[in-house]
């Protein structure tokens, strides 16, 4: 199996880079919905931050308020990384249980957001793929996807590794300041080199 960890800064078009991926018949795992999974009412991510936080980040009827607790994370370091050690361990070993229902796959692609800030990915991975854009375009995705101050998504955004940062780790790297043809376009050539790559080797 080769395994594709797919990442990028908030706003850089990631997820719709591995909707192409899949429909271009790749199987993907996706850590933002295995979160999304484990922070539901009776799942282990629920229980931890119920047991570390009460009742401080939940609503009446016990669902996680996830906005509050969004904001908290990049308003305080602290909190991200009492956040990180709680969740992240839960979060790997779920994406290793659906690896593990995938053998079969020539190609899987696993869509890690902190790929290079986690590194626990990293040994899982056989090449990472950084979807890339300008700040300034990032900024302009993230206020309008999801109706937020310039000022918040400018804080979510420098909390993250820089792009040059990211730009230095990665195996591969497409850059998405462009409309979605574009990427499906870079998607699909990546994907021919790729192939003539594992031919060759």
């Amino acid at each position: 199996m080769y395994i594709i960890g797919l990442t990028g800064g908030i706003g850089s078009g990631k997820s719709t880079a591995a909707n192409i991926l899949k429909d271009m018949g790749f199987k993907i795992i996706d850590l933002d919905q295995i979160t999304h999974k484990v922070l539901k009412s009776g799942e282990s991510g629920h229980k931890k931050i119920s047991e570390n936080f009460g009742r401080k980040y939940f609503d009446n009827e016990g669902n996680i308020l996830r906005d509050k607790l969004k904001e908290d994370i990049f308003s305080s370091n602290d909190l991200k990384k009492r956040i990180e050690l709680i969740l992240h361990p839960i979060i790997f070993d779920e994406c290793e249980s659906e690896l593990n229902n995938l053998t079969e796959e020539k190609y899987v692609v696993i869509v890690i957001p902190l790929l290079f800030e986690t590194k626990n990915y990293l040994k899982l991975i056989s090449q990472s793929l950084l979807i890339d854009c300008d700040e300034k375009l990032q900024l302009k995705r993230v206020i309008e996807r999801d109706d937020i101050s310039e000022a918040f998504a400018r804080r979510i955004v420098t909390n993250q590794m820089s792009r040059k940062d990211k730009i230095k780790l990665a195996d591969k790297v497409i850059l998405n300041n462009s409309n979605f043809d574009n990427l499906r376009d870079q998607l699909e050539n990546y994907y021919k080199v790729l192939l003539k790559e594992k031919n060759s080797a």
